[in-house]
C-alpha cells in the first residue's frame, strides 16, 4: 500500500511539472515590433472636403508584439512627406501635428474637425499665418502605436499621402472647462498675487466650488486658466444671481482698464460656485455666493443624509478654523458642503495626513475612522485639517 501511495505521488508530481511547462510555453513574451503598416484608403485620390465630411476612415495592421495586445493608436499629420522631429539645439520645431484623440482599434474613424484643426495649425506655422488655399493640397499621414497598459512598444507606421485635402478655417469647438481659478484681493488671493484653484463638483462638468473669506470691499475675477489671457471673467449684468448679490453685496467695480471687477462688499465666509454652460459658440457663466454651511455626515453624526444645525460646523468670525460638533459615535467620517440641488457626495472631502483632501472627480474617499467625542477642525485658507 505504501508503494502504491508513492507511485500516486510521483504520477501527480509529473503531471504538475507537465502543466507548469505547458503554462510556461503559453505565456506571451513581449517583443519590440519592427513593422507597422497603415493602409492607403481606396478613396485616397478623391477630394477630402473636410468642411463637408464628418470623419475620415483609416485602417492599419496591428504591430506584432508577440501576442495579440491591447494597442492605442494616434494620428499624425504633416505637409511634408518626411516627418521631422523638433531639434532644440537647432531651434526647429517638429513639422507634424499629433491629433489628441487616442484610438483603441486598427479601424480609425477620425473626426474631420480634429483633422481640419491640425491641418490649419500646420499651414499657419509653415506659411507665416497665411490664409489656407481654396484648393486641395497634399497631406501626409502616419500612425503612432503603443501598448495601452504601459505605453511600451512605441512604433510609427509608414507614411501615406492624401493628395487632395481641402481644409477650411475651422473654429475650435466650444467645450466646458475642466478647471477654474479665482484671483483678487480676498484672503487666499493674496492681493491679486495668486490664482486659487476651485474644486470640481464630482461628475458635474463645468461646475466648481470654493470656500473663501472676504474681509469686505474686495474685488475679484475668475478664469479657466491661471493666466491673464484675455479670457478672465469680469463683472457683468446677470453673472451673479440676485440672492447671491444681496448676500455678499456684489456689484461691478471699475478695474481701471475699461472693465469691471467683481466687487464683494460684505465681509465674511462664502461658498463660491461657478457654473458653466455652452450656448452655441459661447460659454455662459453663473457665479453664486452661498452661506458657508459645512456638515459632518455618516455614523459619527448619528446618521446619513441629514443636514441640520446639529451636524453643522461653526464658522469662524475671521480667518480661522471651522469646527464640527462632537461626534456622537465612532465610525468613518464623511464631510461636505451642501450645494443646492446637488448630491452631498459631489462636494465632499476628508482630512488625511492633516490636509483637506477633496473628492473632486474621484471615487469614494479613503475611509477615515474617528471616535465618539472627537471633533474636526478645518482651515480652508491653507488647506489643513485635524481630528482631535
Amino acid at each position: 500500500m505504501k508503494k502504491l501511495n508513492i507511485y500516486v505521488l510521483l504520477l501527480a508530481g509529473s503531471l504538475c511539472w507537465t502543466g507548469c511547462g505547458e503554462d510556461r510555453d503559453d505565456n506571451p513574451v513581449f517583443q519590440e515590433p519592427t513593422e507597422f503598416n497603415l493602409n492607403t484608403p481606396a478613396q485616397a485620390n478623391e477630394v477630402y472636403d473636410l468642411k463637408n465630411l464628418s470623419s475620415i476612415e483609416l485602417t492599419c495592421t496591428q504591430p506584432n508584439y508577440g501576442y495579440v495586445a491591447s494597442t492605442t493608436y494616434k494620428v499624425q499629420l504633416s505637409l511634408e512627406e518626411t516627418f521631422k522631429e523638433a531639434d532644440e539645439a537647432a531651434g526647429t520645431k517638429a513639422n507634424y501635428a499629433t491629433l489628441s484623440p487616442a484610438y483603441p482599434l486598427p479601424e480609425l474613424n477620425i473626426d474631420a474637425v480634429d483633422f481640419a484643426m491640425a491641418l490649419l495649425d500646420l499651414w499657419k506655422a509653415s506659411n507665416d499665418s497665411a490664409e489656407l488655399p481654396e484648393t486641395p493640397m497634399p497631406v501626409y499621414v502616419r500612425l503612432n502605436a503603443s501598448l495601452t497598459n504601459n505605453g511600451a512598444g512605441q512604433i510609427t507606421s509608414n507614411v501615406i499621402e492624401l493628395p487632395k485635402v481641402l481644409g477650411y478655417n475651422v473654429e475650435p469647438p466650444v467645450t466646458l472647462p475642466e478647471q477654474m481659478y479665482l484671483v483678487g484681493d480676498f484672503a487666499s488671493g493674496s492681493s491679486w498675487g495668486k490664482w486659487v484653484e476651485m474644486i470640481p463638483v464630482t461628475d458635474t462638468p463645468g461646475k466648481f466650488w470654493s470656500m473663501q473669506y472676504f474681509g469686505g470691499n474686495n474685488v475679484m475675477k475668475f478664469n479657466a486658466q491661471p493666466l491673464w489671457d484675455g479670457n478672465q471673467v469680469a463683472y457683468s449684468e446677470g453673472l451673479v444671481p440676485a440672492a447671491s448679490a444681496s448676500l455678499a453685496g456684489v456689484s461691478g467695480v471699475d478695474d481701471g482698464s475699461g472693465g469691471q471687477n467683481i466687487g464683494v462688499k460684505n465681509a465674511g465666509w462664502y461658498i463660491l460656485v461657478v457654473t458653466t454652460v455652452v450656448d452655441g459658440k459661447n460659454l455662459v457663466y453663473t457665479l453664486e455666493f452661498l452661506t458657508p454651511d459645512v456638515y459632518v455626515t455618516g455614523d459619527p453624526s448619528g446618521g446619513w443624509d441629514t443636514f441640520d444645525e446639529a451636524r453643522k460646523f461653526t464658522v469662524p468670525s475671521g480667518e480661522g478654523e471651522f469646527v464640527s460638533p462632537a461626534f456622537v459615535a465612532g465610525g468613518t467620517l464623511r464631510m461636505c458642503v451642501k450645494l443646492p440641488s446637488t448630491d452631498w457626495w459631489r462636494s465632499e472631502f476628508i482630512v488625511l495626513n492633516n490636509k483637506i483632501e477633496y473628492r473632486k472627480n474621484g471615487g469614494d474617499p479613503e475611509a477615515i475612522s474617528v471616535s465618539a467625542g472627537q471633533k474636526a477642525y478645518l482651515n480652508f485658507l491653507d488647506g489643513t485639517g485635524r481630528i482631535k
